[in-house]
C-alpha cells in the first residue's frame, strides 16, 4: 500500500511510504509556493502540485492533517488552511483518491507515544516541529535539505505513518479504508512495535 502523508500549507510537506517497507524508506519533500503569493493563488497552485504528486507517486491512501478552525494566528492563517485544504480535498476527490484526515493530537500521540513531552523553542513552547524532525531522523527517514521547511516534509512523514488513525469524511471511500486495515491487520506480526503504524 502506498500512503501520501500531506501537511498543507505554503510549505506543504508531502512524503510517500510504501507501508510493506521499513520508515527509513519514506521519501518525503515541500512544495513552496512564492512568498508574497495571494491565498487564491496558492490554492490553484496547490491543485496542480497535487495532482503531479497523483501521477507521480500514484498512492493508495492520502491522509492530511486536520484544517485549522480557528488558528491562534488569527483569521487570516486559519481562512489560508481552509482555502488550501479545499483545494486539496476537491482534488483527491475530482481522482477518486481514498483520503482522510487527522487531528495534530492524534498523530502525535501515535508517532511519539502516549505521554511524550516534546522539548522546548526559545518561547518556552512545545517544539512539536523539532520532534517531528528528530524523530525521523532517528527512523533514518531522510528529510530535504532546506531547514526553514524540513520540519514541514517530517510532520508530514509522521502523517504517512500514523494513516490508520485518520476520520474518513466521504462514504464512498470508507471501504476502501476499510480494506486497507484488514489488510494491514492481515500482514501484521504479533507485537510488531510499529505493526499499528503502518504494515
Amino acid at each position: 500500500m502506498r500512503v501520501l502523508g500531506l501537511d498543507v500549507s505554503k510549505h506543504a510537506g508531502w512524503a510517500l511510504w510504501e507501508t510493506k517497507n521499513a520508515l527509513a524508506s519514506i521519501r518525503c519533500d515541500v512544495m513552496e509556493f512564492p512568498a508574497k503569493a495571494s491565498i487564491e493563488y496558492c490554492a490553484d497552485q496547490m491543485g496542480l502540485k497535487v495532482t503531479k504528486l497523483i501521477k507521480d507517486e500514484k498512492p493508495d491512501f492520502i491522509v492530511l492533517e486536520t484544517a485549522l478552525k480557528m488558528s491562534p494566528k488569527g483569521s487570516a492563517a486559519t481562512v489560508s488552511s481552509c482555502m488550501l485544504h479545499g483545494a486539496v480535498y476537491a482534488t483527491l476527490g475530482n481522482w477518486g483518491k481514498p483520503w482522510g484526515t487527522i487531528s495534530a493530537a492524534t498523530w502525535r500521540k501515535m508517532f511519539f507515544g502516549a505521554g511524550y513531552k516534546p522539548p522546548l523553542d526559545n518561547h518556552g513552547k512545545n517544539d512539536w516541529k523539532r520532534a517531528a524532525i528528530e524523530q525521523c531522523e532517528l527512523e533514518g527517514i531522510i528529510l530535504p535539505a532546506k531547514k526553514a521547511t524540513r520540519d514541514n516534509a517530517a510532520e508530514a512523514a509522521a502523517l504517512a505513518v500514523c494513516w490508520r488513525g485518520v476520520e474518513i469524511h466521504a462514504g464512498r471511500y470508507r471501504p476502501a479504508f476499510q480494506d486497507f486495515l484488514q489488510q494491514r491487520n492481515e500482514r501484521a506480526p504479533a507485537g510488531d512495535l510499529f505493526a499499528g503504524a503502518g504494515a
